[in-house]
């Protein structure tokens, strides 16, 4: 099927608008270079979804493809949103393909940051949330894939008691899954923690376990003490903190 390129790069659906025959739109909740994100109510059952238009030339329609394919291998692993279906609709005359999937109530972690005291979180509290990450990640790595860009807007997060629930979006597809992307993530990962406790500005002033886990974003000192996300969270599970 031939899909026409937007010259804007944009879809811009009003609130209400039918997509297709069976969902309405509720409000836009963000836009990328690949498409827009919409929270949508599914008419017959009054639930909601989220649903992702891509810009229609052919390298975008193909990963529409490849990420509902990956997003059903990894169904089962926690930290990612449940697909549901792809169908094509039509915006201005012009036909696109969309991802129906879970509805997420979290916020992406730059805005969450954003809204905390000084702008970060007490060491203790990135803990919780960086093995909360690490964890869904792992999950990932174990079933032989890899998310490849991992970053705070591509997090989201909600408060749960004394944790996070943390759900990834935007998988991308830099090709075969192998050891060297699955490292990326690690890294990746790793990053979000040091934004997390606020950057390079905290730094210096972290503990020195913390420092020990960060490594001065330092590749080579990271992937050799975890080449792997379960070492990684195995270190997490059982370092000590009595030395401090």
């Amino acid at each position: 099927m031939a899909y026409a390129a937007r010259k804007n790069k944009s879809f811009d659906l009003e609130e209400g608008r039918y997509l297709g025959t069976q969902y309405q739109i509720v409000n836009k909740l963000g836009q990328g270079s690949e498409g827009e994100v919409y929270q949508i109510v599914e008419r017959d059952t009054d639930i909601h979804r989220a649903a992702k238009l891509y810009f229609s030339d052919a390298p975008r329609t193909q990963m529409a493809v490849w990420s509902a394919q990956k997003l059903n291998k990894l169904r089962r692993c926690s930290i990612v949103l449940q697909y549901h279906h792809t169908q094509d609709i039509t915006v201005s005359g012009d036909k696109a393909l969309c991802l129906i999937s879970e509805l997420c109530d979290g916020k992406p972690l730059e805005d969450w940051l954003a809204q905390q005291s000084g702008k970060r979180l007490q060491p203790f509290q990135a803990l919780h949330l960086f093995y909360q990450l690490v964890k869904g990640l792992e999950e990932v790595h174990t079933l032989k894939e890899y998310h490849g860009d991992v970053h705070s807007q591509n997090i989201l997060v909600r408060p749960m008691g004394i944790g996070f629930e943390i759900k990834l979006i935007d998988f991308y597809h830099w090709g075969r899954a192998n050891t060297s992307k699955r490292q990326q993530d690690i890294l990746d990962a790793i990053s979000v923690f040091y934004e997390c406790l606020g950057g390079r500005k905290h730094y210096a002033r972290q503990s020195k376990e913390i420092r020990y886990i960060v490594a001065g974003l330092k590749s080579s000192l990271i992937l050799g003490r975890f080449p792997t996300m379960s070492a990684l969270r195995h270190h997490l599970e059982t370092f000590d903190w009595s030395e401090r």
